[in-house]
C-alpha cells in the first residue's frame, strides 16, 4: 500500500510503498517519516486524511529503529508531547513541535514539523545523551 513519506530535513514529499532510503532533494540518509495525506497535501499545497496517534507513534518508531536516536524511553512525556502535536495538527494544519512557535510562514515553520531535523540543534549535538528540541527523541544508548 502506498504511503505519503516526508523528509525530516528537508520536507521534501515521497509518495510510495516505502521511503527512498536517500532523500533525492537534500541527500540525506534514511530521512523520511511516514506523515498523513493531509500534511503531506498542505506542504505541496492543498487537504487530505490523518494519522491516527498509534499510525504516527509506529511511523515515529519506524523511522527511529534506522537511525542513531530512539522514542524518547518515557512514556508519559511522549504521550504529552503527542497531545501537543495533535493539538497543533487540529489547530494549524501540521504537527508542529509543541515547544516551538510556528511564525506564520510555511516555508520557515515546515521547519517546525515532527520530526524536525533536530539533529543540527544544540540540544542533540553537543550533549552526550542528546535529544530533539522536546525531548521526543533521544540518542540511542550503546
Amino acid at each position: 500500500m502506498k504511503k505519503f513519506w516526508r523528509c525530516f530535513i528537508c520536507s521534501d514529499i515521497h509518495y510510495g510503498v516505502k521511503p527512498p532510503e536517500v532523500c533525492p532533494t537534500c541527500l540525506a540518509k534514511n530521512a523520511y517519516v511516514e506523515v498523513s495525506s493531509r500534511e503531506a497535501v498542505k506542504i505541496m499545497g492543498a487537504g487530505g486524511t490523518t494519522l491516527t496517534r498509534e499510525e504516527f507513534r509506529r511511523a515515529i518508531l519506524a523511522f527511529a529503529e534506522k537511525n542513531e536516536f530512539e522514542v524518547n524511553p518515557d512514556k508519559a512525556k511522549v504521550e504529552m508531547l503527542l497531545d501537543g502535536l495533535f493539538a497543533n495538527e487540529q489547530n494549524h494544519g501540521l504537527k508542529y513541535c509543541p515547544c516551538r512557535l510556528a511564525s506564520g510562514d510555511l516555508a520557515e515553520d515546515l521547519k517546525l514539523v515532527c520530526p524536525c531535523h533536530f539533529l543540527i540543534h544544540e540540544t542533540y549535538k553537543n550533549k552526550k545523551d542528546g535529544e530533539c528540541w522536546c525531548g521526543l527523541f533521544v540518542r540511542r544508548k550503546k
